[in-house]
């Protein structure tokens, strides 16, 4: 069994394999050198605790060795042949695979604006470290984009002691992920802890210290953070021929195209039956834990669908 992602997904499914008693060779192929390690508090706790922080790791070296898995670490999967059933890495190595886990995740939007280069995205580990130094007190604070990821930042660049002005394109915050009153409620307590909230202000572009607004607004930004979505990280799958629809298209047991593939967490899509079949594509992660176990118990001959109701939380202040 080999499984291409070393996030959540990849992580849970290591663990389900064997709970599932596959006793064979299990390998788990990661880009980053960190093990598997959890990314909620990248946004949080990592850049506000007073220490130093370190990754939070959902399997270990030692815990990987215990449950008899092969750990690949900063390893970039280049193609899969599904011919052969191998996975190809950018080093030039094969492995070989009974069945395959896609488990890549999403990777964050990036701007497109004239200057967007200066713009700070968070993905991972490296990433939080960044912002943590550059969240420093006194420092004014742009972020680009109104949903989760981009308030839980400004809540963490406030506690930091940083001036943050949240900069949406919407009407309002969290727009496409809950009700209007959630969001006042939401709005009402970033007001109060100082941030300012501009809605329905769209960005034309950087410059070395400012955010410029199509209204001809001026924001003062020491620093500026684009927190406007993530895509799927599906390109490994397009590559190898696995349909393509808002991500790696599986079906209710998360098997791609290809029945020897299967797709968990945020790279993926999948029809849910507790809302009559829609096609849906998931960016949590408790979807990504859920969906895993699924995946992993159907590899070694379950025929199980993934049915679990969406869940999730933002910690702010």
């Amino acid at each position: 069994m080999v499984i291409v992602g070393a996030g959540k997904a990849g992580a849970r499914a290591v663990i389900g394999l064997r709970e599932h008693g596959w006793q064979g060779a299990i390998t788990l192929i990661g880009e980053e050198t960190l093990p598997p390690y959890d990314r909620p508090p990248l946004s949080k706790a990592s850049i506000a605790e007073e220490a130093e922080p370190t990754p939070v790791l959902l399997l270990d070296e030692e815990t990987i060795t215990s449950l008899g898995a092969t750990w690949i670490g900063g390893a970039e999967a280049v193609a899969i042949d599904r011919a052969s059933k191998q996975v190809r890495l950018a080093d030039g190595r094969a492995i070989a695979y009974r069945k395959l886990l896609i488990a890549t995740g999403a990777k964050p939007r990036p701007l497109s604006c004239v200057g967007a280069e200066r713009a700070m995205l968070l993905r991972d580990f490296a990433d939080t470290l960044s912002l943590r130094a550059a969240f420093l007190p006194g420092a004014t604070v742009a972020i680009i984009g109104g949903g989760f990821i981009g308030l839980e930042l400004a809540a963490t660049a406030t506690k930091r002691g940083a001036n943050v002005t949240v900069i949406e394109a919407l009407p309002r915050v969290l727009m496409r992920g809950v009700t209007e009153e959630i969001a006042a409620v939401v709005t009402a307590r970033h007001t109060e802890a100082g941030v300012t909230i501009l809605v329905d202000s769209k960005v034309a572009h950087i410059s070395s210290d400012a955010v410029l607004l199509s209204d001809g607004r001026r924001i003062p930004a020491d620093v500026v953070v684009a927190g406007i979505g993530a895509f799927p990280a599906h390109a490994l799958a397009e590559r190898a021929g696995l349909r393509i629809d808002n991500g790696i298209a599986c079906d209710a047991m998360l098997r791609t195209s290809d029945p020897d593939i299967y797709a968990s967490g945020d790279c993926c899509s999948f029809p849910h039956a507790v809302f009559g079949g829609k096609r849906m594509r998931l960016e949590a992660w408790r979807s990504a834990q859920d969906q895993a176990a699924v995946a992993a118990e159907n590899m070694v001959g379950g025929n199980r669908a993934y049915e679990a109701v969406p869940w999730f939380w933002s910690d702010q202040y």
